[in-house]
């Protein structure tokens, strides 16, 4: 099966979840808002400062970041919590995701300034490499970097939210399961990317794009409609990323199928990695 076809499967599999639990769809919503309101105050704040304000203006926005983050990762916990139960069967509550989400505070704001920091040290690479050695080179390593960084925390959310894990512990668990039981190659959740890709992000590019070169009126209505796409694609791939990786969660630590999915589904969403001549699998 293609990679598209395997995203339109298993996204189809995670829909399923989400129809019948569209309290899901909430988190993802919030966690936009919390970032646009982050973002708006602290832009306000940021323009009533005198222009020679620089070093204040550079705090700001790295505070401002860092909420942003925060944010979005008190969310994704609260879906996560929320997602293994409707996996399970059970009916569920945005009171009880926001439960799990605040009672896992510390850790949430401690893998917030990891994200933080992190990041940082990335483009900091990528902005020596483009100096020193070109825009290729420093596109590519920093690129290279950041995918790393993806896939060894593929699985942090969900050991955050599920078994209470601090950070470091969480992000060693994370890398501990995708070395371990199927490799360094995640492909599930890009499976599912292109398959947002196709339905939400491109229609709406190019409705936006249409729009540009369109009448005033409708040029307005297409963008418009453009960016709801945008908005609706991000939400949905939010919310399927996060029941995708419960399921796959379970799957790996308690060898347990959850939810619509089969075994099979679960097994061809990694690339399995080969070591040596023996071709073992881990």
């Amino acid at each position: 099966m293609s990679r598209v076809g395997r995203g339109w499967q298993l996204s189809k599999e995670s829909w399923a979840i989400i129809k019948r639990d569209r309290t899901l769809l909430a988190f993802p919503v919030i966690a936009g808002i919390g970032a646009l309101l982050t973002v708006g105050v602290l832009g306000g704040i940021g323009a009533g400062l005198a222009s020679d304000s620089e070093p204040v203006l550079i705090a700001l926005g790295v505070v401002g970041l860092y909420i942003v983050i925060a944010i979005s990762i008190f969310c994704g916990v609260a879906l996560t919590a929320c997602a293994a139960r409707s996996l399970e069967g059970e009916d569920t509550r945005a009171n009880e995701g926001w439960s799990v989400a605040r009672s896992r505070l510390g850790p949430i704001l401690g893998w917030a300034a990891v994200q933080l920091v992190v990041g940082g040290l990335i483009t900091a690479l990528q902005a020596l490499l483009r100096q020193g050695a070109g825009q290729l080179v420093g596109s590519l390593i920093g690129g290279l970097a950041n995918f790393a960084w993806t896939i060894a925390t593929f699985f942090v959310i969900p050991t955050i939210a599920l078994e209470g894990l601090g950070p470091r512990t969480a992000l060693r668990r994370s890398t501990s399961i995708v070395r371990e039981r199927w490799g360094e190659g995640v492909t599930g959740s890009f499976a599912i990317g292109a398959v947002i890709f196709l339905v939400a992000f491109l229609p709406g590019a190019a409705l936006v794009a249409l729009g540009i070169l369109a009448d005033d009126t409708l040029g307005v209505v297409l963008i418009l409609v453009g960016v709801a796409f945008f908005l609706v694609g991000a939400v949905v791939q939010n919310a399927l990323m996060a029941v995708f990786k419960v399921a796959l969660y379970r799957f790996a630590v308690e060898d347990r199928v959850v939810g619509e999915y089969d075994r099979a589904q679960l097994e061809s969403a990694f690339k399995t990695r080969r070591r040596g001549l023996r071709g073992a699998a881990v």
